[in-house]
């Protein structure tokens, strides 16, 4: 979906304005602009955060009920199931209602397969590890805030270059799986992995505030969650198993 022209785009990408330099500009945007602009944006960012909360509530849920373990074949399948969620999605048009119901069945099958980590962690590793990604959200999200702040505007080459990392990571871990490397080398991984993700936070900050979602913040809440997802992976990997 290509960028919309927000208000704040407006105001400071224009002839006649201090450009708003996509990939990074040194000029000052009043911070009332920027409040402005979440102003005019609050029922969506209010909506996106409320299904996020659901959907990450739905996730723990599960996580804690299910009991069942799976094997191998099982646990590729779920996520055979979520990848055709995601691209069901992401090609086809459908409305918002829709939308959040496969939203919900994706958390809870994330929920179902996370379940099985309470047999490897301890429930101290796991409240620190939910503490550790609160943390880093907030902190992520406020420096999202202040590069807005300050004239940063992240491209879709921005987002392109995260995408080509995310898809080295993956390559590197697929390796490391097959021949076994040694666990300073995981924990290395684990670590870039958790860069890679506290970065989509601050892009998805900008993107969210910037681009113009047409009200699809079902959209908007998922790319918070898979971003969350996945630093309780990898920080959760870092900390250690029991």
């Amino acid at each position: 979906m290509p960028y919309a022209k927000s208000s704040l785009y407006n105001n400071y990408i224009s002839p006649d304005t201090k450009s708003l330099m996509k990939g990074g500009s040194t000029k000052n945007i009043p911070i009332t602009s920027v409040f402005r602009l979440m102003s005019e944006k609050k029922q969506f960012i209010l909506l996106t955060f409320a299904n996020l909360i659901i959907q990450l509530g739905i996730t723990y849920y599960f996580m804690e009920k299910y009991t069942n373990t799976f094997t191998t074949y099982q646990t590729v399948g779920l996520f055979i199931v979520i990848f055709f969620i995601l691209i069901i999605m992401s090609i086809i048009p459908m409305p918002s209602w829709l939308k959040f119901i496969l939203f919900t069945i994706i958390s809870a099958i994330f929920g179902v397969l996370l379940s099985s980590l309470k047999k490897m962690v301890s429930p101290e590793i796991l409240k620190i590890t939910i503490i550790g990604i609160i943390g880093i959200y907030i902190t992520m999200f406020l420096i999202g805030l202040f590069m807005l702040m300050t004239g940063i505007q992240l491209s879709y080459k921005f987002g392109l270059i995260l995408f080509f990392s995310l898809l080295i990571l993956i390559f590197f871990e697929i390796i490391s799986f097959i021949i076994g490397t040694a666990s300073l080398w995981h924990k290395i991984l684990s670590i870039i992995g958790l860069f890679i993700f506290s970065i989509y936070i601050i892009y998805d900050t900008n993107n969210i505030l910037q681009r113009n979602y047409y009200g699809d913040f079902i959209t908007a809440s998922m790319d918070y969650y898979l971003d969350i997802l996945n630093l309780f992976v990898y920080l959760l990997d870092l900390i250690g198993y029991n």
